[in-house]
C-alpha cells in the first residue's frame, strides 16, 4: 500500500446529502479542502443507497432536513441510527419550523445558514478527526 492510499484510507469520509447543488458544491469542497473524502448524495434515498453499498466507509452524514423524495432528513438520521449506529448524523435546515426537538435520533442540528467553522468543528468532532487547526484559524 502506498503512502497516499494508507492516508486516504485514514481520512474520514463525509456524506453529503443536499438536493441544491451549490450548498452541497459548498459543503463539499469546504470539507474536502479541510481533508475529508466527500461523497455526494442529492436525496435520502441515494444516501441509503451509498450507505448499502460502502457504509463500512462512511463516518458521518451531513444532511439537509428536507430532501426531496420519500424520505426527509429526520427519518435519514432515524434509519442510519438503527442501521449504521457507529455513524454520526449532522442535519442542517433554514425552515424554522424544523427543530431540533425534532430529532428522535442522536444526531446534531445546525440552523442554516450555517458559518463553515461551526460546520467543520462539528465534522471533526463527529469523525474524531483533527486537521490541525489551519481551516479553523482562517475566517
Amino acid at each position: 500500500m502506498t503512502e497516499s492510499s494508507a492516508a486516504a484510507k485514514t481520512q474520514p469520509v463525509i456524506l453529503v446529502v443536499e438536493d441544491e447543488p451549490e450548498e452541497r458544491f459548498l459543503a463539499a469542497t469546504l470539507l474536502e479542502e479541510t481533508g475529508f473524502r466527500v461523497i455526494e448524495a442529492e436525496t435520502a434515498e441515494n444516501a441509503l443507497a451509498i450507505l448499502r453499498e460502502r457504509g463500512d466507509e462512511v463516518n458521518v452524514v451531513f444532511s439537509d432536513v428536507r430532501t426531496p423524495g420519500q424520505i426527509g432528513g429526520f427519518e435519514l438520521a432515524r434509519i442510519i441510527g438503527v442501521t449504521w449506529p457507529r455513524v454520526h448524523v449532522l442535519l442542517t435546515s433554514g425552515d424554522a419550523g424544523d427543530q431540533p426537538s425534532d430529532l428522535r435520533m442522536s444526531a446534531t442540528f445546525i440552523p442554516k445558514p450555517w458559518r463553515a467553522l461551526d460546520v467543520l468543528t462539528l465534522v471533526e468532532q463527529a469523525a474524531g478527526y483533527h486537521t490541525g487547526g489551519d481551516a479553523r484559524d482562517a475566517h
